[in-house]
C-alpha cells in the first residue's frame, strides 16, 4: 500500500498542479487578492515535496529489492498528503475575499473543493489512515469557514461540504472493501494455482513412479519368461515322438499366454515412447473395411456372430494399417464381451459423416455397459465383470491401446452403450481434402495384420531396421552376450540346433576375447540391451565392432519397455527384438542378419 501511495504521489503531480494553477487563477482574476499568491506558494511547496519523498523512496527501496514495499513508519507517506490537504483547507481563507460571505465565489470554491475530493477516492482509498489524511483537512477548512459566517448560505455550505466529505469517505472504504476482496480472492486463486501445481506435480509424479514400476516389472518378468519360451520350445523339439509331447505343447501355450500380456503392455510403451507414428496418406475407407473383413471374418463366424460392415464412399486422411488395428481391436472386443452366449448375433461395423469428419463405429449386441462404467473403459487394465481375470476374456489393454492409435490419427474414441441391448465404440477422423491418389496399405509404421487374432500386435517401430531377407541354408556362428546366466543358458540350448557354434558369454571383456578368438569366422552378434555395468547393449555393440574391425550383423534384444528406453533402442540403428522373442521370429531374424553382408 505505501508503494501505491507513492506512486499515486507521481502520476498526480501533474493534476494537482494544473488544478491548483487553474483554481488561484480563477480567483485572482476575481478578487486580486495578494493572498492567492500565499496559497499557490503553499500548494508548489507541497506538491513538490510529496513529489520529492515518492522519487526518493523509489530510488531507495526499488521494487525488486522491496517487494513488500518501503521500511518506515506512516510519516513519509502521509505527511506530504496531509500538507497537500491543509493546503486546500486552508483555500477558502486565502482565496476568498474578507467580509461579508459571498456566495456565489464560496459556491464556486466549494464546488472545486467536491470535485477534488471525488478525484481523490482512488488515491487514497487503500489506506484508511490516507483516508482520513486527505478528507479530514480539507473538508475542516470549507466547513468551518461556512459556520463562521453563518446565516442559512454559511450553514448551508457548512453542512454540505460535511454531507459530501461523508459520502466520499464512505465511497472510499466501500471500494477500500472491494480492493480488499479482490486481492484477498488473488491470494486465494495463487493459493489454489499453487495447490493445483502441486497436486500435479504429484500425479506426474505418481505416473513416473508407476510408469517405472511397470517397466521393472516388465523387464524382470520378461527375463524368465524369454528363457521359458525358448526352453519350452527347445522342450518341445527333443520330445517330438515322446509321449510327454503334449504336457510340453501345453507348456508352450502357458509360456505363451504370458508372452502376449508382457508384449500387450509393450505395445503400449511403444506407441507412448513415439516409435510409433502414423504414414496419412488418402485411403478409401471401402479398402479398410475389405481388409477388416478378410481379417476378422474368420474369428467372427467361428464365434457363431456374423460380421456386417456398412462401407461408405468416404475418402480419409490417415494411416490404413493403424486404422485397420483400431478396428480389430475393437471386433476383438465384441467377439469377448458380447458373445453369443450372452446374447450377441452379429458385430455391425459402420461409417457416418459427422460435422467435419467421419465416425467409425462398431456395434455390438450383447449385454451392455452400465453407465458408471463407460469414463474408463479406454484406461488400461480396466475390465467390466471379469474380476476373476480371466485371460480369454481380454487383458484389458485393447482399448488404451486403440485410445492411442487413435491420437496418432488426429482422432478422439468414445464409447456409447445401453444395459440389455448391446455397445457402440466408435472413433472420429477427420475426411480427405481430396487431393492426392488414394492409397492402400504399402507404407506403414506397423507390420501387416495377422490374421489370427490370438497373436500380439507387434508394432513395428518408426526407424525399423529389421531385415526381411529369404532364411540362409548356412547354419551362423553367432555371439552371445547376456549377463543373465539364466537366459543365456537357455539362448544357448536353444540355439545351437541352428547354428554351426553358439558362444555365450556373460561380459563385454568375454565378448571382445571371443571376437578376438573367432574374427571373421563370426556372422552375428545377439546382444542384450541392458547389460551389467555402465556399458549398455548399443555400446557393446558399437565396441565389439570396432574390435572385430566390420560392421558385424548384430541383434539387439531387450526386456525394457520404459518409452525413453524403447525409443533408444529403435534410435540405434540395430535390428530390435523384445522379450519373450517368438522362437520362430528369433529364427528367422538370425538367418537374416547372418545373410546380411558385414
Amino acid at each position: 500500500m505505501r508503494r501505491r501511495l507513492l506512486s499515486f504521489a507521481r502520476k498526480t503531480f501533474a493534476p494537482h498542479a494544473l488544478s491548483a494553477l487553474l483554481v488561484g487563477g480563477v480567483y485572482w482574476s476575481l478578487t486580486h487578492r495578494r493572498a492567492v499568491f500565499l496559497w499557490l506558494g503553499l500548494a508548489a511547496v507541497a506538491l513538490v515535496a510529496r513529489l520529492a519523498v515518492a522519487l526518493a523512496n523509489e530510488r531507495r527501496y526499488p521494487a525488486t529489492e522491496h517487494p513488500d514495499g518501503p521500511p518506515g513508519g506512516e510519516a513519509p507517506y502521509l505527511g506530504p498528503l496531509l500538507a497537500l490537504s491543509i493546503v486546500w483547507g486552508l483555500s477558502p481563507f486565502l482565496l476568498l475575499p474578507p467580509g461579508p460571505l459571498n456566495v456565489e465565489l464560496a459556491a464556486l470554491l466549494g464546488v472545486a473543493l467536491c470535485a477534488m475530493l471525488m478525484g481523490s477516492v482512488p488515491a487514497v482509498a487503500l489506506w484508511r489512515p490516507a483516508i482520513a489524511a486527505w478528507l479530514v483537512p480539507l473538508t475542516a477548512g470549507m466547513a468551518v469557514y461556512g459556520a463562521m459566517h453563518g446565516g442559512p448560505a454559511g450553514w448551508f455550505l457548512c453542512l454540505g461540504i460535511l454531507l459530501f466529505s461523508a459520502w466520499i469517505a464512505r465511497l472510499a472504504l466501500a471500494q477500500r472493501q472491494m480492493i480488499a476482496n479482490s486481492v484477498a480472492m488473488q491470494f486465494e486463486m495463487e493459493a489454489l494455482s499453487e495447490q493445483l501445481a502441486a497436486q500435479k506435480g504429484d500425479l506426474e509424479r505418481l505416473n513416473e513412479e508407476r510408469t517405472r514400476f511397470f517397466a521393472s516389472a516388465s523387464h524382470d518378468l520378461r527375463q524368465p519368461v524369454h528363457a521359458l519360451a525358448l526352453l519350452s520350445d527347445a522342450m518341445r523339439r527333443e520330445l517330438a515322438d515322446h509321449p510327454a509331447r503334449p504336457m510340453a505343447e501345453q507348456v508352450g501355450v502357458a509360456t505363451a499366454s504370458v508372452g502376449h500380456l508382457l508384449d500387450a503392455m509393450l505395445d503400449i510403451s511403444r506407441i507412448d515412447a513415439g516409435a510409433v507414428q502414423a504414414v496419412a496418406k488418402p485411403v478409401a475407407l471401402v479398402d479398410v473395411f475389405a481388409h477388416l473383413s478378410q481379417v476378422q471374418g474368420p474369428r467372427v463366424q467361428a464365434a457363431g456372430l456374423s460380421l456386417r460392415v456398412q462401407a461408405s464412399g468416404h475418402t480419409l486422411d490417415t494411416d490404413a494399417v493403424l486404422l485397420l488395428r483400431i478396428l480389430s481391436n475393437l471386433v476383438d472386443n465384441a467377439i469377448k464381451h458380447a458373445p453369443r452366449a450372452l446374447g450377441g448375433r452379429r458385430i455391425l461395423v459402420t461409417a457416418r459423416r459427422r460435422g467435419a469428419g467421419l465416425r467409425i463405429a462398431v456395434r455390438d449386441e450383447g449385454p451392455g455397459v452400465a453407465a458408471e462404467h463407460l469414463p474408463r473403459l479406454y484406461e488400461e487394465f480396466y475390465q467390466v465383470g471379469n474380476p476373476e481375470r480371466d485371460a480369454a476374456r481380454g487383458l484389458g489393454i485393447g482399448l488404451a491401446v486403440v485410445r492411442r492409435l487413435a491420437a496418432l490419427l488426429g482422432g478422439r474414441t468414445g464409447v456409447h452403450s445401453v444395459p440389455g441391448r448391446g455397445s457402440a465404440f466408435w472413433v472420429d477422423l477427420p475426411l480427405s481434402a481430396g487431393q492426392g491418389p488414394v492409397s492402400g496399405f504399402g507404407e506403414s509404421t506397423l507390420a501387416p495384420m495377422a490374421a489370427e487374432a490370438s497373436t500380439p500386435m507387434h508394432l513395428e517401430p518408426v526407424h525399423s531396421h529389421t531385415h526381411t531377407h529369404t532364411l540362409h541354408s548356412r547354419q551362423p556362428n553367432v555371439l552371445l552376450l547376456d549377463d543373465e546366466r539364466a537366459v543365456g543358458d537357455a539362448m544357448r540350448l536353444w540355439l545351437q540346433p541352428y547354428c554351426s557354434a553358439v558362444h555365450a558369454t556373460r561380459t563385454l571383456a568375454e565378448a571382445q576375447a571371443v571376437v578376438a578368438r573367432e574374427g571373421a569366422a563370426l556372422d552375428v552378434m545377439l546382444v542384450d540391451f541392458r547389460l551389467a555395468g555402465a556399458v549398455n547393449g548399443i555400446e557393446a555393440v558399437h565396441r565389439l565392432r570396432r574390435a572385430a574391425g566390420r560392421e558385424l550383423p548384430a541383434i539387439l534384444i531387450t526386456g525394457d519397455t520404459e518409452p525413453a528406453r524403447v525409443r533408444a533402442a529403435y534410435d540405434s540403428g540395430l535390428a530390435v527384438v523384445f522379450k519373450p522373442v517368438q522362437p520362430q521370429l528369433l529364427a528367422q531374424m538370425l538367418q537374416a542378419a547372418a545373410a546380411t553382408p558385414g
